[in-house]
């Protein structure tokens, strides 16, 4: 495998004609945890939807393992690249498992069915993701939190080395977030999966990122380590607002304090 899980050269993606993102030269490494950060707008979902061709280019090139991803058919994506979309929902009264076993499609055919391979591979992501003992449950009657371990047990059934993930944690309670942020992490460490998703949390994606890239306007304004990109300066020029990085004090990875207009540089809450 090489350095890189996918690389874009030039890479325009726009909707009905309007460039959304313009001439993107970018390399997500592989076996790293890459999170997307920005504004609302800014074409981070337009990107992981580019990277996942779900969205052909305008122009530029999407490169999987060095070939261009529109070169391979389907089902080659489908067994090398699992996307989670933000807010999936499922089939009224579709239990887990199968939910689950939807990420066995991409092996299927006419002449290969259910297999003893995809039971395995299905048993292992409901292990992994500790549903067992809810793999007949509906899934629509699950927690928040439950659900997105369903969803991402699915992507994980289909047996991919890279994982991209829209917002996995929106809607969540805290919690619940951690629960699932935990998980991904877990998964990178014990398997080596490239995992690239879009955080809204900043502090998270510091946690969590091994790189971030701090999009704005359709464009990568920083990419690198957390402590080298998460400043004062580019959380101001990102997202306007006005804040201090400290050391979290739990992971020492850099911690974002906001500066709102009931507190100015200087005062304290009391």
């Amino acid at each position: 495998m090489t350095d890189t899980a996918l690389t874009t050269r030039k890479l325009t993606l726009a909707y009905d004609g309007k460039p959304i993102i313009e001439g993107l030269d970018l390399a997500i490494l592989s076996g790293k945890i890459t999170v997307l950060v920005g504004p609302n707008g800014c074409g981070k979902s337009t990107l992981l939807k580019g990277l996942g061709r779900l969205l052909k280019p305008q122009h530029g090139v999407v490169y999987l393992d060095s070939t261009s991803i529109f070169k391979l058919s389907t089902k080659k994506v489908a067994q090398q690249l699992g996307l989670l979309p933000q807010g999936p929902i499922a089939p009224d009264g579709l239990t887990v498992r199968e939910l689950v076993a939807q990420g066995r499609y991409p092996y299927q055919s006419w002449l290969q069915q259910w297999s003893k391979e995809d039971e395995k591979e299905v048993e292992s992501a409901l292990a992994i993701t500790e549903l067992q003992e809810l793999a007949h449950r509906p899934v629509d009657s699950l927690s928040g939190g439950q659900r997105q371990r369903a969803w991402i047990a699915m992507t994980l059934a289909q047996n991919t080395q890279i994982l991209l993930l829209d917002e996995p944690t929106t809607f969540l309670d805290l919690a619940h977030q951690m629960e699932v942020l935990d998980l991904l992490y877990e998964l990178n460490q014990r398997e080596g999966r490239t995992i690239v998703m879009v955080l809204h949390e900043l502090n998270q994606a510091c946690r969590y990122g091994d790189y971030l890239i701090a999009m704005k306007a359709g464009q990568v304004c920083a990419q690198g380590v957390p402590h080298n990109v998460m400043t004062e300066a580019l959380v101001q020029d990102v997202f306007g607002l006005d804040c201090r990085i400290v050391s979290d004090p739990v992971a020492g990875t850099p911690l974002c304090i906001p500066i709102g207009r009931k507190v100015s540089v200087g005062q304290k809450f009391v």
